[in-house]
This record gives C-alpha cells, structure tokens and sequence, in this order.
C-alpha cells in the first residue's frame, strides 16, 4: 500500500514494472570433444575431418601439440550438438588410434543467418549473412559456390569471391 505518511513534495508510493527484455541473443550449450593423438597419419587426421564435418558437426579442428616422449601430435577438437555426442565419439574411435576422449559444454552465441544470391557472370553465388537484432554484422560467399564456379571457368577463387561481394554489395545498395 501507500503507507500513511504524508509528503507534500512528492507521492507516497513506488511503481514496479515486471517484464522481460527482448534478447538478440541466440544462446546455446555445445559439447567439445577432444583427443590427442601422437600415432595417427596426416591422411587418417584429414579423413577423420572430413567424416565429422560431412555427419554434421558444428566444427572440427586440429591444433599441433607435443606428447610424452616429445613426440608430436595433434589435439582433435569437435564442437558439436548435445544430443550428437554418441555418434561423434563413435567416429572418433573407429577414425583415430585413441583410447580417450575428454568431453566438456560450452555456451555458444550464434547470429541469426540468412541467404541471399549474387548474380555473378560465373552463375548465381550464395552470400551467408549473419545478423543481430535485425543489423547485418557480418556476410560471406558460400565456399562451395565460389569453388564450384572457379574450377568450371578456370578463374581464381579470390577473383571469384571478390566479385561476388561487389555484386550483393551493389544490389543491396541498389535495393535500399
């Protein structure tokens, strides 16, 4: 309630407003797992990539360490969907000489994406857009395309991928 006591300068009560900000935030929790491997050849590494990547995980890399013994080796990172982890850890230990793979979670902030076409006189070339709260923040030409049309045409794949951003840039100049 207002209470009793009386001020002449000002009201005797507090407004409270209970709500929810709008988030642009795209959150979510992956997982990561990782294995070093000292006895696994370029060929079953590059493999191994490849067969993750293709069974959708979010990414994989591989970053150059030194094992006991001195020996090199790499750290096999996968980020990947929670409810993929079964599956990715499968391929890991049918693809790599590992008997180990550590697992942790991270949270993830995404942008929202969305594709448009530059229409380029090597074909159409899809440009990925990344936004947030409604603002472009960042766009690229999908590699695929880029490639795709280098390898038809004999043009070099920057020439390619220059000129598809001049194009999409120019329309939406256009568009606006």
């Amino acid at each position: 309630g207002a209470g009793t006591w009386e001020n002449k300068s000002r009201p005797n009560i507090t407004r409270v407003l209970i709500g929810a900000t709008p988030s642009t935030r795209r959150q979510e929790t992956v997982a990561i797992l990782e294995a070093n491997l000292d006895d696994a050849s370029g060929e079953w590494l590059g493999y191994c990539v490849t067969r993750l990547l293709n069974e959708g995980a979010l990414d994989v890399y591989c970053v150059p360490i030194h094992m006991k013994k001195n020996r090199p080796g790499v750290v096999l990172t996968v980020v990947c969907d929670r409810s993929r982890i079964e599956a990715f850890e499968s391929i890991i230990f049918e693809e790599t000489p590992t008997f180990g793979i550590r697992r942790r979670f991270a949270e993830r902030t995404t942008l929202e994406r969305q594709y448009e076409t530059a229409n380029t006189r090597w074909g159409p070339i899809r440009i990925k857009i990344g936004q947030r709260g409604g603002k472009t923040v960042t766009a690229a030409p999908e590699y695929e395309d880029c490639a795709d049309a280098a390898t038809r045409t004999g043009t070099p794949l920057r020439v390619v991928m220059d000129e598809a951003m001049q194009t999409w840039r120019g329309k939406r100049i256009t568009d606006c």
